[in-house]
């Protein structure tokens, strides 16, 4: 009598209620998505929006805009009926003001980007990953598994193009992990946890950096800033006090960690990151070049941003929606986030007073450039060392990522 049923069966319904969620979630963009040109003007607390298509150039002050039916003119302010064309119904010549405004929808949007901006994102897309190969190597040094930079560099590429290939945060991580412990079989549960201290600090400078745009935003900043920052601060002490030999003896954390559940998985993480925060020269190059990572999606995103004609925001207010919308993207509501990170681009954009149509527009692109990047990285596995053997092969089945 087989014994695998019972977890393949319910194996089966969670795969099944996850692509519900997902499928939900992406219904839902969709229909938040402004695919139509909109006309938007607000009195008295009250905003009215009309559809249509903006006639000539969007980012102009001045503009024609075709309601879309016609029949929306009389539900419009006086003030906008008085701009109507006398020989043609729903034709309204308008000019920007601070009741007034306007935004294009996301066919229009991509229409007339700049496309030296798609590019120039692209480039930084490249080189921001291969800071990231540079942290993990400096990480690898750290935990004792010191290894030469192409290979680091090789395999940082093959992870990302698997995450591409297999959407969500950790399909890269574990073929990562799974090749790099060839490099030290003596120290494999070591070379594994790297990429796991790597995904972390990567996340900790991410918040750090946020922290700060929140500060130099000021009362500007849409959110709370109090709880943020109190937070932060409380997160930092807290990971002073988790490396502290002392601190660590005195509160018996070895005695607690060996009582809870997975109790040899949690030490082998906890081994890694202690020595990684005990190797403070390693742990400072790592942080540097996540800083450096972090630069290049912002300043890809700030580059965006201006192609697609978003001239509302300051470079702070693209700090913050690189740092949250990135940190809601690992929600794992839908594969790799797709929708999700989208209309948090889009929310944060709006939040800041830009266009929800282009920051929906950005994380789309954005989001392209990393997969021409990803794919660009599976060429790695044509090389003899980018190879997956078969007991690598085996061990990736094992953990339930697939490999091509």
């Amino acid at each position: 009598m087989s014994t695998t049923a019972p977890p393949a069966r319910g194996s089966a319904w969670k795969g099944a209620l996850k692509f519900l969620v997902a499928a939900a979630v992406l219904v839902l963009v969709v229909r938040m998505v402004p695919w139509r040109d909109e006309l938007s003007y607000a009195l008295d607390g009250r905003t009215t929006v009309a559809t249509g298509e903006i006639d000539g150039d969007w980012k102009a002050p001045q503009i024609r805009f075709r309601l879309d039916p016609p029949e929306q003119l009389g539900a419009l302010p006086a003030e906008l009926r008085e701009g109507a064309s006398a020989d043609q119904p729903g034709v309204l010549q308008l000019s920007r003001s601070e009741r007034l405004s306007w935004r294009p929808g996301m066919p229009r949007a991509f229409r007339d980007v700049d496309p030296t901006g798609l590019s120039i994102a692209l480039v930084l897309a490249t080189v921001g990953i291969f800071g990231t190969s540079l942290r993990w190597w400096r990480l690898l040094r750290a935990s004792g598994c010191p290894m030469r930079l192409w290979p680091t560099v090789r395999l940082t590429y093959i992870g990302f193009f698997f995450n591409i290939v297999v959407p969500g945060l950790t399909g890269g991580d574990v073929v990562k992990a799974v090749m790099v412990a060839r490099w030290h079989p003596e120290r494999r549960a070591a070379a594994a946890m790297s990429v796991l201290v790597d995904r972390l600090l990567g996340v900790l400078v991410l918040v750090a950096i946020g922290a700060v745009a929140v500060l130099v935003l000021g009362e500007r900043f849409p959110y709370p800033r109090t709880p943020i920052l109190v937070g932060l601060a409380v997160g930092c002490a807290a990971l002073l006090a988790y490396a502290n030999p002392t601190l660590r003896r005195i509160t018996g954390f070895e005695r607690l960690l060996a009582r809870l559940p997975f109790a040899a998985t949690l030490r082998q993480i906890d081994d890694a990151l202690v020595i990684a925060a005990r190797s403070p020269r390693e742990l400072a190059w790592a942080s540097g070049f996540s800083l450096f990572n972090q630069c290049c999606v912002m300043g890809a995103l700030i580059v965006l941003g201006r192609s697609f004609g978003e001239q509302g925001l300051e470079v702070a207010n693209y700090v913050v929606v690189s740092a949250v919308g990135n940190l809601i993207s690992a929600v794992p509501l839908t594969p790799g986030g797709v929708g999700v990170t989208e209309t948090a681009y889009g929310q944060l954009f709006e939040l800041q007073g830009g266009s929800f149509t282009l920051g929906f527009a950005c994380a789309i692109a954005w989001r392209l450039c990393l997969v021409a990047v990803g794919l660009g990285g599976g060429l790695f596995l044509l090389t003899p060392e980018g190879r997956l053997s078969a007991a690598e092969r085996a061990q990736l089945q094992a953990r339930g990522t697939a490999s091509p």
